[in-house]
């Protein structure tokens, strides 16, 4: 799945108070050192002209900066946006590129982009508590997605033909196996990180740990923590199962799958097992299994706990 078939994106930012704080004081205190060693090792007419250039920076820097910027989102089209409350309510939104120098940590994320027209490259800091958490790891995930290919000069493209040809005409001649980028790619095992138990609440830490090798797994097991833990209040365990319980957790699994293109449809109940259908981009992906006991099964139990178990019956 390419960032240009993904679910859209509507993240509200919010105000950022300590990373533009302790930009300008870094900057106040470099200019201060500059300022002291001058007048104590140099001439005053230089530690003046030193001032007054640095004065010209700040007041440059002040009339470029960029704006403050309320809301981030993706369109369905795979179109990035960047808007302020007051553009967002008049639905104005000023549409970016994102560029590949974009970066993403497990606490920040950098976000490189220009405006459409603009050839200058702008930096947008998003640290983890600017965003709400699910929306922090909405665009992580979308970051990790691979990006659109971009428009190369027809010169270059010939280049990376010829330099392609060459490392393929090597590659069979050492014998050696060359991968096409466009073939389906094994998908990382995740296994040894997952618990049994659908009802096994897992931290951050071990959240992060599956994200780093399979970031989606990780935002649904996330937000299937999350509906799951709004149900689990002295429910009993024992006695027959409902089935209506059972209807609305199969419905909240539905919109936590329709996010990333999956889909499950509920078929009955048999005894104390559910039925259920996956459909969409759930059919044949190598996560359905695991979409099944950590997402569907996990937000089913937490519903109705006298539910043993959750089959696909696609």
């Amino acid at each position: 799945m390419s960032r240009s078939s993904a679910p859209p994106l509507r993240l509200a930012l919010k105000t950022d108070r300590v990373l533009p704080a302790l930009g300008a004081a870094g900057l106040l205190l470099l200019a201060t050192g500059v300022l002291v060693h001058a007048l104590r090792y140099s001439h005053p007419a230089f530690a003046l002209a030193l001032a007054v250039l640095a004065s010209a920076a700040g007041i440059w820097s002040w009339m470029q900066r960029v704006p403050r910027w309320d809301w981030l989102g993706c369109d369905a089209q795979g179109q990035w946006w960047v808007a302020t409350r007051d553009g967002l309510r008049h639905e104005q939104r000023v549409p970016v590129d994102v560029c590949r120098d974009s970066r993403v940590f497990l606490r920040m994320v950098v976000l490189v982009y220009r405006m459409a027209g603009d050839t200058r490259a702008q930096v947008l800091w998003l640290p983890w508590w600017r965003l709400e958490r699910d929306d922090f790891r909405r665009l992580r995930v979308r970051l990790r997605w691979p990006p659109a290919p971009e428009a190369t000069p027809r010169a270059l493209d010939r280049l990376r033909s010829g330099v392609s040809r060459a490392a393929a005409m090597l590659g069979a001649r050492a014998r050696f196996a060359v991968q096409d980028r466009n073939a389906a790619r094994e998908m990382p095992a995740v296994e040894h990180l997952l618990n049994d138990d659908p009802a096994h609440v897992y931290s951050d830490s071990e959240l992060d740990a599956i994200e780093a090798i399979d970031a989606e797994l990780a935002l649904r097991l996330d937000r299937a923590q999350t509906f799951a833990r709004r149900q689990a209040n002295a429910v009993p365990a024992d006695g027959a199962v409902d089935e209506a319980a059972v209807r609305q957790a199969v419905d909240e699994a539905r919109r936590i799958l329709m996010q990333d293109g999956g889909d499950v449809e509920y078929v009955g109940l048999d005894e104390r097992t559910v039925q259920v259908r996956l459909q969409g981009a759930c059919v044949g992906c190598p996560r359905s299994a695991l979409d099944l006991r950590n997402v569907v099964e996990r937000l089913v139990r937490a519903h109705a706990p006298g539910v043993e178990r959750v089959v696909n019956t696609g």
